[in-house]
């Protein structure tokens, strides 16, 4: 079943072919990214406990996991920022933020070169 389905003509129409589907899916990607990067920025300002729920701490974990590698060598590059009292603001994900669509812009362009 599933090897007929995947050769329909209905599927190619959904999915379409080429760079076209590419796109699509890098789209989705930066997509997924940016939300993952908004529930960062969101539990960074959560002080999570003892009897948080665990779908909770999953969705904290995974934006974490997923975010870091780009946040880390931005934070390398943008220092924190020294609040008073010893706290600090971390800068790199609103830039990050900020700098998404920019870049998303230049991967689409390459993109359309396949």
């Amino acid at each position: 079943m599933w090897p007929q389905l995947w050769k329909s003509k209905e599927l190619v129409t959904i999915f379409g072919t080429g760079t076209f589907t590419l796109i699509w899916l890098v789209s989705w990607v930066f997509r997924i990214f940016q939300w993952l990067l908004l529930a960062r920025i969101i539990f960074s300002f959560i002080q999570l406990g003892r009897n948080t729920h665990p779908l909770i701490l999953s969705l904290r974990r995974i934006s974490y996991r997923f975010t870091e590698p780009v946040l880390a060598p931005v934070r390398n590059v943008v220092k924190p920022v020294s609040v008073g009292g010893g706290a600090y603001l971390d800068l790199s994900p609103i830039l990050v933020l900020i700098l998404l669509p920019l870049v998303q812009s230049l991967v689409f362009g390459l993109l359309r070169f396949f």
